[in-house]
Formats: C-alpha cells, structure tokens, sequence
C-alpha cells in the first residue's frame, strides 16, 4: 500500500512539475526565434509657432547678442534697463533661454529671411505682429510657473483676444512705459553690414500716455502704466464709476484694481472662486460676522452677496449703495411697502440698525 502511494504522489505533483516546465522552456525558445517586429515609431508632432522656432533648432543656431546691436541698438539699450535682463543674462542659463533670441528666437534664422516679407515674421517672434496666442506662448516659455497655457486660454481674458503684451512691456525706458523708443522701419536705413545710418525715435503709442486719475500707485510687475489708467484702456463703464461722488478710493490711489480682481492666479497658489464677501471682507472685516442671526445677503446664501445691496466700483448713494431710501430694502422685502413705513430708511430709522447680521435679535434690531 505504501509503495502505491508513493507512486501516486509521484503522479500527481512531479509529472505536471516537468510538464510545467517544458512549457515555460518552449515558449522561451519561441520568443527567441521569433523575429523582432518592426518598430514603428509614430511621426513626432511638432509644435506650432512660435514655440517651433526653438523646436527646431539646435545649440549652433543662436548668435552673439552683440549681432542683435547692429540692426536694434535702442532695443537692446533699454532692454539692458529691464527687469528681465538679469535673468535673460545669467550665464548659466540655456541657450535658447540667454539675451533677446530667448524670447524672439534664434537670431540667425531671422537674419537669413529679414528680406522675405512673406516669411520675415514666420522666422522671429514680432511681438507686435503675432496673434495673442503667440505671444502668451512665447511668454509662458519662462513664465509657466506663473499660469499653464492651457489655464490661461480659459480666462476672460484670453478669450478675448488680450495677450500678455496688452499690459506688460518687456522694452522700458521709464517706470510708466509712455517714452519708450523704437526704430521707424520705414525711416531705418541699413549699410552693407547692417549697421543703423539713421534711428528714428517716436513715443509708444500701445501705452496710456495720460494718467486718468492723477493720485494713482506706482505700476508693478512691468506694467505699461498704472493699473486704473491700463484696466480703463477697456473697462470704460467701471472706471466711469469711481467719479461718482461714493466710491472705492481707486483715484486716490489708496486701491488698485488687482487688490479685488485675480488676473491670472499664481500657479503654485490658486485661489479658489471666491463669493463676493469673500472678497469684500479682507478689507470689512467689521460685517463678516459669523452671527447667530445673519441677513441672507451676509451670509452669501442667496442671491449676489454684498453685491445685493452694494455697488462695487462706486455709487451716487451713500455708502454705495444701489438704491437709497426704502426702495433697497424692498427690491426682497415687497410685502413691507404697504403697511411699514419706518421713515428714511430701514436701517437709520434706529430699527433695523444691525443691517448685516445680529447676535441677539432676529429681527436685526440691534448688535
């Protein structure tokens, strides 16, 4: 009996063993004969222009800066006086990210088609003749961390039409961007080696050249003017309102737009969507409660938030408010305009004096 299941034992663990292995060793050999397929390496997607400017070329395309002097003296001088030239000249950078060829491309390929006008600005990257995709695909060569390409195109905006060359100069002469010179290029005159006979200097004219309002702060991030003056270039209506006789102290120059409204947020900091109290209470913090009893609007549970009572940029009625008198309160409360009549207003009749919210009375009668 022993010795039949000995053999069985044998049967049922050593044969498929041996079996098993046989197969392992056949599908190796297999392997190894078979031919190698061919590897089919898909087309690699260039990228468009601008970006296949420094795609495509390599470490011995980009030239001397001093080449750049030759034909733009005065933009290589005031670009010298920028902000960006301390980091376009370190000398550990790239190549392709090292004096103007970082953000114009390489130099030597715009030299060789400066005659073309069909492919002089298909060879440099012209930021004022390139689309606005263009030009924030260039800038964001270096300026990623600020905003990605793809956030960007998302943004008001971007959508439309409004690159990063609409606010911000790279080219400064003084801090508000209004006496920047460039060479005329139909005045320009070159001699046999390319060096100016003749420089042409006019005033910009992308840039605001008067203040709107005369008590403003000093521009930051190299803007090409104050930001009042640069927001109101096409949001008329909103600095129209900071001339009403209530309005936030932007002309004073104690606000800039940008203290409310997020341009492009920080890449590695966004900030989330914010309510209008949000917003509004970094600076009124005094109404940001939580109280036990909140008015709806505080509370930014319905409707528009502090936005439902209050103008933002600026009003005729005191504390700028939409309305004055009674007519605020009852835009919501209609039932009361009959029968309630508490004078001038809700709030300064001594009533409903705790307007924003009441730790003690549900009817907002007092603190």
């Amino acid at each position: 009996m022993k010795k039949t299941s000995h053999i069985r034992s044998i049967f049922l663990y050593v044969v498929p063993a041996v079996l098993f292995a046989g197969l392992l060793i056949a599908a190796a050999s297999v392997a190894t004969s078979a031919p190698p397929k061919a590897a089919i390496a898909a087309p690699k997607k260039q990228p468009k222009f601008p970006l296949n400017l420094f795609a495509e070329a390599e470490e011995g395309d980009f030239a001397n800066d001093k080449t750049c002097t030759n034909c733009h003296r005065t933009s290589v001088e005031t670009f010298n006086r920028s902000p960006h030239a301390s980091f376009m000249q370190d000398p550990s950078a790239p190549v392709n990210k090292h004096g103007c060829q970082a953000c114009h491309g390489p130099g030597p390929r715009h030299v060789a088609h400066r005659k073309e006008k069909e492919g002089l600005f298909a060879n440099v990257i012209s930021f004022t003749n390139a689309k606005p995709a263009e030009v924030s695909a260039a800038c964001l060569r270096c300026h990623g961390d600020t905003i990605t390409e793809s956030h960007w195109k998302l943004t008001d905006h971007a959508r439309a039409g409004v690159t990063c060359t609409s606010c911000h100069q790279i080219h400064q002469v003084d801090r508000l961007g209004k006496t920047e010179i460039h060479h005329d290029a139909q005045n320009e005159k070159l001699d046999g080696v390319g060096s100016i006979e003749k420089v042409n200097t006019v005033p910009k004219r992308d840039a605001p050249t008067t203040l709107l309002y005369e008590n403003v702060a000093d521009p930051k991030m190299m803007l090409k003017g104050d930001e009042p003056s640069l927001c109101g270039n096409c949001h008329r209506r909103q600095m129209a309102e900071f001339r009403q006789n209530f309005h936030h102290p932007v002309p004073e120059g104690r606000m800039v737009c940008s203290d409310c409204h997020d341009v492009h947020s920080n890449r590695n900091g966004r900030k989330q969507v914010q309510t209008s109290k949000q917003s509004c209470v970094s600076c009124h913090a005094e109404v940001a409660g939580p109280f036990v009893y909140e008015h709806d609007p505080v509370s930014s549970s319905s409707g528009e938030g502090c936005l439902e009572c209050h103008r933002p940029h600026g009003s005729s009625n005191p504390k700028m408010l939409n309305a004055f008198s009674r007519g605020l309160c009852t835009q919501c409360h209609s039932d009361k305009s009959v029968n309630h009549n508490p004078g001038r207003s809700c709030f300064d009749s001594g009533c409903h004096s705790a307007v924003h919210g009441s730790n003690h009375d549900p009817l907002l009668l007092r603190r």
